[in-house]
């Protein structure tokens, strides 16, 4: 059995509770290391770390991560750039002198490796084959640099676009392929020192340590055991952020690249850290709050927590308001009807998406009264469902938010009972219908990396723009979604099995889709069911 091996270093000037090393936020990098390790040492009972003084401080007297073997190894690392992140793992690689397994600290195990994987003399998280990153930066490569190892420049010189590993996971029980990797590895950077600000540093990172990795063990003749089968193309990476398919769908994840970058997908790891240890989660909320690190929880900041024992017993309080269906505002109305926290929150949450349309292209001068018309009505609309909404209380809606980590798993885990499950929609979702696509230039901003969005103009029509009150900053998540989805929301007020759901959709249909294409039909129900259960907006019946 390969030893489990994990790398962190940073500089002492760096900050870990203000440096976000390239997630949303430092409280998630936080929360993804005590998540990797943690999983790690549940399915493995043991794992290593290797890191310099302040990284070990940072996760063993900070956050108390049960780490079994702490080596201060990486004090007198050097880094010829700032951007070669990849070069302290390639120096812990280097000090293995048996089997080794080494993942990343964005990697999350929700099972054991095989049995067959662990005995290969080389093992990675899958095979890649170059797409215009990879191939924009080999080009940058062969004019600028002076050195290539062997075995890169053999790939380079090839007419066959080149290949490479992905290390999330990198190890193996070939200790003398990884004593010439590593050497290769250190003359590629020091061998081309003078070089490295002609280049993209950052991209160079997955050359010295992806590429080389593969292209050595291709000279060597030596395979490599892949965790994910079939060659992945380097920008197309699916589904490995998927938390809410934990444990019955997948049992590895990893927030390579712009998952980390993401806010859904670090509230989704977040969470998955709240449900499986909450007394890490809330140490580590503990920990940022005193810093006054940024919190996306508006009361973490403002409540009176103590310790980790208040939110341990404000997480039960939670569970039960929501449990019990226990909602009420519990706050002063004023003259108009309304409390100061509900204008308040609802001034903040205009003024959000404001700033959205603040610089949109115009949809025309001919149309620019009617946009305008219609921003007013969907601003009043929007305000109107946001101060009803201020009933669900702080607790009532952490609540729901603790139970809803299930709610995926509870409908989907067994595809074959599917359809006998109940659903309903969630009571506390209101749905706003525009003539323009408010909820879609909201979420421009806001989803990051997103194609759909990256592109997306103001546009004439008939929108849907789903709300939903949050626990986070803004006090709410806005969705834009389409006349089906909002069709199905709008027939999921009463409970409904899913076969049955499928069935009254069936009514609203051609009778060519009815006759010849119901199946795909039903599929597509089941996605939009789907995420609409994501969006916290679908419930199980009784959940």
């Amino acid at each position: 059995m390969p030893k489990i091996v994990q790398t962190l270093y940073f500089n002492n000037s760096v900050d870990p509770l203000v440096h976000n090393f390239e997630w949303a936020a430092p409280v998630y990098h936080l929360m993804g290391w005590a998540l990797s390790c943690l999983q790690i040492k549940k399915f493995y009972g043991s794992v290593t770390l290797h890191a310099n003084t302040p990284a070990a401080a940072l996760l063993i007297d900070t956050l108390n991560l049960p780490y079994d073997q702490v080596h201060i190894t990486h004090d007198n690392l050097i880094l010829p750039h700032h951007n070669l992140w990849a070069l302290p793992k390639i120096y812990t690689y280097s000090l293995q002198k048996e089997p080794f397994l080494h993942l990343d600290g964005d990697v999350f195990i929700f099972d054991k490796f095989s049995d067959d994987l662990l005995t290969g003399d080389l093992i990675a998280q899958n095979e890649e084959v170059a797409t215009d990153y990879y191939l924009e930066t080999q080009k940058e490569l062969m004019t600028h640099f002076s050195y290539f190892p062997p075995s890169v420049d053999q790939d380079f010189r090839s007419d066959v676009p080149i290949k490479a590993v992905n290390a999330g996971i990198l190890g193996g029980n070939s200790s003398s392929f990884f004593k010439t990797y590593c050497s290769e590895a250190f003359k590629y950077i020091y061998k081309n020192v003078a070089h490295l600000s002609s280049i993209n540093t950052h991209r160079f990172n997955v050359f010295f340590e992806q590429h080389l990795f593969y292209s050595l063990a291709k000279n060597e003749e030596i395979p490599i055991k892949f965790l994910i089968k079939g060659i992945i193309k380097d920008n197309r990476y699916k589904y490995l952020g998927n938390f809410h398919e934990v444990p019955f769908a997948r049992r590895y994840l990893h927030l390579l690249g712009d998952f980390k970058r993401d806010e859904h997908t670090c509230r989704q790891m977040a969470t998955t850290l709240r449900d499986l240890y909450p007394e890490y989660y809330y140490r580590i909320i503990n920990i940022c709050k005193s810093k006054n690190s940024p919190l996306s929880i508006n009361f973490y900041k403002e409540g009176k927590f103590l310790s980790q024992q208040d939110y341990l017993i404000f997480n039960q309080n939670s569970k039960e308001r929501y449990d019990t269906n226990c909602y009420k505002d519990i706050m002063q109305k004023n003259d108009q009807g309304t409390t100061a926290t509900s204008n308040t929150g609802a001034a903040k949450a205009i003024a959000s998406l404001n700033e959205a349309v603040a610089g949109l292209k115009q949809v025309g001068d001919l149309e620019k009264e009617a946009m305008q018309k219609d921003l007013k009505s969907f601003f009043e609309n929007f305000r109107k469902s946001l101060i009803a909404n201020y009933k669900y209380d702080v607790k009532y809606l952490y609540g729901r938010d603790l139970q809803a980590i299930n709610w995926y798993r509870d409908i989907f885990e067994y595809n074959a009972v599917t359809s006998k499950v109940k659903i309903i929609a969630c009571k506390e979702i209101d749905i706003i219908k525009s003539d323009f696509n408010w909820a879609g230039v909201f979420n421009k901003k806001k989803l990051f990396k997103v194609k759909y969005y990256e592109t997306l103009e103001l546009q004439v029509g008939t929108f849907y723009n789903l709300i939903i009150p949050e626990v986070f900053e803004d006090d709410f998540s806005l969705y834009d979604i389409d006349e089906m989805e909002a069709m199905i929301l709008r027939h999921l007020e009463k409970p409904m099995a899913f076969s049955m759901l499928c069935k009254v959709l069936l009514e609203y249909v051609e009778d060519d889709i009815v006759e010849n294409h119901t199946e795909d039909y039903y599929e597509l129900i089941f996605f939009m069911t789907k995420q609409l259960v994501l969006k916290k907006a679908i419930k199980p019946f009784n959940a």
